[in-house]
């Protein structure tokens, strides 16, 4: 690996904890549904609905919280209450405010790559939130840039890897979704390094390749 241009991260449940706050969000609305349907076919349908919008709102906590309205409404027939719905817009509001929790061995991982490669931090979601999320983190520094994206596609790792003056055969993807970090990165022609954490949300479920030798799996 020592010809790499770019060594590429991503952020969400690979530097720092995300989807803890949106699993306590997801019991949360099954027990403020509980009068309707019970709190485990309540949570199934606030991942389905999430999952069918994302398309349309996009990730992060916002499209999530909108999710979650449209979920209440729908389980509820329409007769959930105002109250009910402020209280789902406080949670959302609580999830974009949470304390970061770095990840282990993230901030030794990056120092002992940064100054022999050219760090970049790739994620997905709402740019207004991930560029708080990255602030805070104390992170930053340790990256030659950060960009955030709608998705991740191969045709966008490879845009981002002509911005900076790298060639995507000679770049590394790491991150905790097959879906999203590995494969696009590893169709593009670059590597792709799975660094499992143990939630995955659905969306993200995807097969580990077995039929390359540009995919790699670290424990942490």
């Amino acid at each position: 690996m020592s010809g790499l241009d770019l060594v590429c991260f991503d952020a969400d449940d690979t530097l720092w904890h995300n989807l803890i706050h949106f699993d306590a969000a997801e019991t949360e609305f099954g027990n403020m549904m509980g009068a309707y349907m019970p709190v485990a076919e309540a949570k199934q349908k606030i991942i389905t609905t999430e999952s069918r919008n994302v398309k349309l709102y996009g990730y992060g906590v916002k499209s999530f919280t909108l999710s979650m309205i449209e979920a209440a409404i729908d389980i509820s027939g329409g007769a959930v209450d105002t109250a009910t719905i402020s209280k789902l817009i406080a949670l959302g509001r609580t999830m974009l405010d949470h304390d970061m929790e770095i990840l282990p061995h993230v901030e030794e991982t990056l120092k002992a790559l940064h100054g022999d490669y050219k760090l970049l931090l790739i994620t997905k979601g709402d740019l207004h939130h991930q560029e708080r999320k990255v602030l805070a983190s104390g992170l930053a520094h340790y990256f030659e840039g950060v960009e955030i994206v709608a998705d991740k596609r191969p045709a966008i790792y490879e845009k981002i890897c002509k911005r900076y003056g790298g060639k995507v055969s000679r770049t590394l993807m790491a991150g905790n979704s097959i879906r999203s970090d590995v494969l696009p990165m590893i169709h593009a022609g670059g590597f792709g390094v799975y660094v499992p954490f143990e939630i995955t949300w659905e969306h993200e479920h995807e097969d580990v390749p077995v039929s390359t030798q540009r995919f790699y799996e670290v424990k942490d």
